[in-house]
C-alpha cells in the first residue's frame, strides 16, 4: 500500500467539496427538470414491470388517485394502459411548468372522455408515439405555452410548506382570503 501525503488528501477533499457544492447548485437550479425526469422514469418503470406480468394493479391505483383528484370515477381497465402512458408522457412537462396543472387536468379529462366515446374497450390501443403525437396535437390546438412566471414543481412543493392551508377560524372570521397566493392576507 502506497502512502499518500496529507496535502494530496486535502486537495482531493477540497475538489470533492467544490464538486458537491457546484453539483448541488446545478441540481437546485434545475430541480423541476430533475423532478420531471424522475417522475417519468418512475412511471415508465411501473408500466414496464406490469406489462411483463400482464397486471394493471399499480397503474390502476395511480389513475384512480388522479381521477379522484379530478372528481371523476376510476377508469375502466381497458383504458388504464393508454391513460397511464398519457400521464407518464405529460408528467415531465407538468413538472417543468411547460403545461400548468389546470391545463393538464383539462387535457387528461379530454383524452379520457374521447377514449370512452371513441374506443370504450381501449382498442385499438395507441402506441406511446401515437399518445405523444396526440398530446402534442392537443398542446398545439389549445396553444398551451409555458407561462413566464411559472417555475414548475420544486422540492418545496413536494414537501409542502403549510402556507396553502386555510383554517376554519380564518374562514369563519370573515377576513379576506387571497386564494391566488394560497394564503391569507396579512
Amino acid at each position: 500500500m502506497r502512502f499518500v501525503p496529507k496535502r494530496r488528501w486535502a486537495r482531493v477533499l477540497l475538489a470533492f467539496g467544490v464538486l458537491l457544492v457546484v453539483g448541488g447548485a446545478v441540481a437546485w437550479h434545475w430541480q423541476s427538470v430533475l423532478i420531471g425526469r424522475a417522475a417519468e422514469w418512475y412511471l415508465t418503470r411501473v408500466a414496464e414491470a406490469e406489462t411483463t406480468t400482464g397486471k394493471l394493479d399499480r397503474r390502476r391505483e395511480i389513475l384512480r388517485n388522479v381521477n379522484r383528484q379530478l372528481l371523476m370515477a376510476a377508469p375502466e381497465d381497458p383504458l388504464v394502459p393508454e391513460l397511464f402512458d398519457f400521464v407518464t408522457l405529460v408528467s415531465k412537462r407538468v413538472a417543468t411548468g411547460d403545461i400548468s396543472l389546470n391545463w393538464v387536468a383539462y387535457l387528461y379529462t379530454t383524452y379520457q372522455r374521447d377514449m370512452v366515446v371513441q374506443r370504450p374497450n381501449g382498442m385499438p390501443r395507441r402506441t406511446i408515439d401515437q399518445v405523444q403525437g396526440e398530446l402534442d396535437r392537443l398542446v398545439a390546438f389549445y396553444h398551451i405555452q409555458k407561462r413566464p412566471d411559472q417555475n414548475g414543481i420544486q422540492v418545496k412543493d413536494l414537501l409542502g410548506t403549510g402556507d396553502d392551508v386555510i383554517t376554519l377560524d380564518e374562514i369563519e372570521s370573515g377576513k379576506d382570503i387571497d386564494l391566488r397566493t394560497r394564503g391569507a392576507k396579512h
